[in-house]
């Protein structure tokens, strides 16, 4: 039992002694715009994608020949559509991402992979006058990335696919046009990394 207990002291401790935190910025490119359906018609309009931006806190713990990544960041972005009544308008997306990481490192390259847990705040639409506004709010994706290290920079590129859908319902107030969104995300982020230790 002692035993036991000294090896998960040891190891805890060489976890800590291992572990960095740091902070990270970068831009996010919205690949997939999502589409527009007005509600009773065959009206549809596919989205534009734009460029958004992301930030947080970002953690590394090295296991061996791998290391765990484990993040807390915010993002930012918008789709942008046009309506039946040829309205150009946008809608903003704001998330927090939770992403969780697996990787190998290969010199000051690295190779990464691992799920992403968002959870989406209310919708910004640039519509003046909306009504009856309704959305979801979590979704499940999963990103693959390869990394730089430069002391303590890291320059990271990440690409981020879908696997669950999001979905959102407003009624356009000035002409009472319900319309619903469809959207799967596939972001392309370029960020920077400083660790603190």
């Amino acid at each position: 039992m002692k035993k036991t207990i000294l090896l998960l002291a040891v190891l805890a401790g060489s976890i800590s002694a291992s572990a960095q935190i740091g902070v990270k910025g970068g831009l996010i490119y919205s690949g997939e715009g999502g589409m527009l359906e007005a509600a009773e018609t065959t009206y549809k309009n596919e989205g534009d994608s734009s460029i958004g931006w992301q930030a947080g806190l970002t953690g590394r713990i090295d296991l061996a020949v791998i290391y765990i990544e484990p993040e807390v960041l915010y993002t930012s972005f918008k789709d942008e559509y046009v309506t039946a009544g040829n309205k150009e308008f946008d809608i903003t997306k704001n998330r927090i991402d939770v992403p969780v990481n697996v990787g190998i490192d290969f010199s000051i390259l690295s190779v990464h992979a691992g799920p992403v847990f968002s959870y989406y705040f209310d919708d910004k639409n640039s519509l003046k006058e909306i009504r009856n506004a309704e959305q979801d709010n979590f979704n499940l994706g999963a990103q693959v990335g390869l990394g730089v290290h430069l002391d303590q920079l890291y320059l990271n590129a990440r690409y981020e696919m879908s696997i669950t859908e999001t979905g959102s319902t407003f009624q356009d107030a000035a002409t009472n046009t319900r319309y619903s969104t469809e959207n799967r995300p596939h972001l392309l982020n370029l960020s920077l990394t400083y660790y603190f230790n």
